[in-house]
């Protein structure tokens, strides 16, 4: 039987141009068709053919972009345990455990001892992901002894002192943060760039300072980022930070291939949520769910859209922000398939636009320091604000379609990092609309 395909003859990327002139009528295909971002400055085109560039990596296999798991795409479900007393905490806790989450996100406040064993009974630390903040001595000798009861990594341990007291048995003990840059209103590329530069200064202080080999020191460290609403691009980060990240890790000839694999927790942001419509913000956290997760990521933490308004109640927004991750993972089956976006030619022209721009920013930053990054950010945040006023962006519930009928909740006051003050586009803009 003669192959049907051949039949066909396929259409090469000139003449299929050259038809995409004669139908836009002589207009010039590159200004058409050829885009530049006004917020991530990346240059991309809105079509691809399978002879452009492309990754041809497969899932597993360094650069890892692709990811760096080959049996599934599982992620751990974070919930992050809202500040209270230790006995109201545990409760916390455990309902959200009870409830789908696979991991928790603690801060131990200004708990002692005694305290902590209130909190932590009953949690079976063994069979979950932990993050845990802790603040002082006291504290960390409690996780310490808690790590050493396993016999694998039960989480992150967050040093929030200035004092070192060492590393805690069983956890991960470097948390690098790009949130804080996601945050005040960078682009994807400020966040990998900053990521890498951190992450850089980290692995090399561990094997300089503490004395550690590069797989032991690769494997103390987290990366946690922010998932904002642009799709595509938040895909393309998660994958570009993994192959841009192997390629730091591998210049110093780790024994074992895993420890060039970053570990990425993903947390959803907040500046495009709105609390003046706020089922907007189921939309919004499902979009940027599904980028974190086709990203690849480890960790996953979808925080309540009014985690940051003042005295929130998160009874019913816990339960949507969690229900997203679970209806991603038990009922899309996303956890089962590797890679989905892997082989889309567009996607694949993107992360190599991202990688160039990121790698030079990168080396920027380890010639200046992370100083210079805090003007271009502030520049993007200020980019992003006249975009909402203008409303060349739009954002339902914010500068368009507002929804009178809503109970309002407030915002609570932003607050600043290194970078400047915290953007949410909503509180910041603090448009009127019909």
């Amino acid at each position: 039987m003669s192959d049907f395909y051949n039949e066909f003859t396929n259409t090469s990327q000139e003449e299929w141009l050259k038809k995409v002139s004669q139908d836009l009528k002589g207009k010039n295909v590159e200004d058409i068709l050829h885009h530049s971002h006004p917020i991530e400055n990346v240059d991309f085109k809105s079509y691809a053919f399978p002879d452009d560039e492309s990754t041809h990596t497969v899932p597993g296999i360094a650069p890892y972009t692709r990811g760096g798991k080959f049996n599934n795409n599982d992620w751990q479900i974070i919930n992050a345990v809202q500040n209270s007393d230790a006995k109201s905490m545990n409760k916390s806790a455990l309902h959200l455990l009870m409830n789908g989450a696979t991991g928790l996100r603690i801060d131990l406040n200004d708990f002692n001892a005694t305290d902590l064993e209130t909190l932590f009974s009953e949690i079976g630390f063994e069979h979950i992901v932990t993050t845990f903040i802790y603040h002082d001595k006291s504290q960390f000798e409690v996780l310490n002894d808690l790590g050493k009861k396993y016999k694998k990594v039960i989480g992150t341990a967050i040093n929030t002192s200035e004092e070192d007291f060492g590393f805690i048995s069983n956890m991960r003990n470097r948390l690098i943060d790009g949130t804080k840059v996601q945050s005040t209103g960078g682009n994807v590329t400020h966040e990998i760039a900053y990521c890498l530069h951190e992450g850089h200064n980290v692995l090399h202080d561990l094997m300089e300072s503490e004395g550690l080999g590069i797989d032991e020191a690769a494997s103390q460290i987290k990366f946690k980022v922010g998932i904002g609403g642009n799709y595509f691009f938040e895909i393309a980060k998660l994958k570009t930070l993994r192959s841009l990240w192997h390629n730091i890790v591998n210049a110093y000839t780790p024994e074992h291939s895993c420890s060039t694999i970053a570990y990425i927790e993903a947390e959803t942001g907040f500046i495009n949520k709105s609390l003046k419509d706020p089922n907007t913000n189921l939309l919004r956290q499902t979009t940027e769910a599904l980028s974190a997760v086709i990203g690849g990521v480890d960790e996953l933490t979808v925080l309540p859209y009014n985690w940051k308004a003042i005295n929130p109640d998160l009874q019913k927004t816990q339960r949507l922000a969690t229900n997203i991750v679970l209806l991603l993972k038990e009922e899309s089956y996303l956890d089962k398939v590797i890679d989905p976006s892997g082989g889309a030619y567009s996607q694949e022209n993107l992360i190599s636009a991202l990688q160039k721009n990121t790698w030079e920013l990168f080396l920027k930053l380890e010639e200046e320091g992370s100083d210079s990054l805090k003007k271009e950010i502030q520049n993007t945040a200020l980019k992003r604000i006249e975009l909402i006023q203008n409303k060349e962006n739009i954002l339902i519930g914010v500068n368009k379609y507002f929804n009178h009928e809503s109970k309002q909740e407030v915002w609570k006051a932003t607050q600043e990092n290194e970078f400047g003050k915290e953007l949410i586009l909503e509180l910041e803009c603090n448009i009127t609309v019909a």
